[in-house]
């Protein structure tokens, strides 16, 4: 039984490349997030955000992976806006009376004028210092969180639309691998049968033409037919190809079991070129390898 090749599927088949680019803005506070995927065997997620933020890259990366099984995923968390809510400000008061006291020393010591201004004790080092507020942080990770489900979002739609594409190619080449299976068959029935009449005229030639043993001639031609009997593969070979067109109905993920598969469909097609008696078989073998590497390509890219 063929399997349905009429393009369109149940769930879609998505590409490993893309880009995506989500905004979440409330009053002056704007969160950017930019996504962007190339192909790769596993799952790898890099995560650059503000340092304040570092607390959400867990959770960042748990909502990639809900969405992606394999693929290189780099994205970008961009934070623009006041930070009002966000920071305290502490001041070291100890600190702040012995760097006093030291300079007063200084002052006395070397006989120096002018009096310890603010300023002066501002330009030291940890008198004032920035607090990150917890609970203001806290608030702002729906924000982002927003902000990096519109960016997958647009990604995963750049993805689909791009394994739509692969999908098309690789299914016109497999029904083209297919067809060229169908014609292979009844060229092994004629190279069996040349190979009888060859085989029947060598014995003629070295016998002088005197009669032969009938049984012993369809043992040879058995054998003949045995070695070049290829039925078994190009039945494997057409239920393989059945197997990949019926995977892509299935959608994403899906690219490992097209990888497993396509080494099954090599492994067939290897065994056909093998036992090929024919430079007609030879030659749909070469054409079926050729689109075989095209898919392979296209596979390499498929989540």
């Amino acid at each position: 039984m063929q399997a349905d090749t009429t393009g369109a599927t149940n769930g879609p088949v998505k590409s490993m490349t893309g880009f995506g680019r989500g905004r979440h803005a409330v009053g002056q506070l704007e969160i950017v997030t930019e996504v962007r995927s190339v192909n790769h065997r596993f799952l790898d997620i890099s995560v650059r955000i503000p340092r304040m933020y570092g607390r959400f890259e867990p959770e960042i990366r748990r909502i990639i992976s809900q969405t992606a099984d394999r693929g290189k995923f780099d994205v970008i968390v961009n934070r623009s806006g006041g930070k009002s809510g966000l920071m305290d400000v502490m001041i070291d008061h100890s600190l702040a009376e012995a760097y006093h006291k030291s300079l007063s020393q200084l002052k006395e010591e070397f006989g120096l004028s002018g009096e310890i201004s603010l300023s002066d004790l501002l330009t030291l080092k940890e008198i004032v210092v920035p607090l990150e507020r917890e609970e203001g942080i806290e608030l702002e990770w729906p924000m982002v969180e927003q902000s990096v489900r519109k960016a997958l979002a647009a990604l995963d739609e750049m993805r689909k639309a791009e394994g739509a594409a692969l999908w098309r190619d690789i299914e016109t080449r497999l029904i083209s691998i297919r067809d060229m299976a169908g014609r292979i068959a009844p060229i092994v029935d004629q190279v069996t049968a040349a190979a009888k009449e060859k085989l029947e005229r060598r014995v003629q030639d070295l016998t002088g033409g005197m009669e032969l043993d009938q049984d012993r001639m369809l043992q040879e031609v058995a054998i003949i037919a045995d070695r070049s009997d290829v039925t078994e593969e190009l039945t494997r070979l057409e239920s393989h190809v059945d197997q990949f067109l019926a995977f892509g109905v299935h959608g994403s993920p899906l690219g490992r079991k097209l990888d497993f598969l396509l080494q099954e469909i090599h492994r067939e097609v290897n065994t056909l070129g093998s036992k090929s008696a024919s430079t007609d078989i030879a030659s749909y073998v070469v054409s079926i390898k050729a689109e075989l590497e095209k898919i392979r390509e296209q596979t390499q890219n498929i989540e």
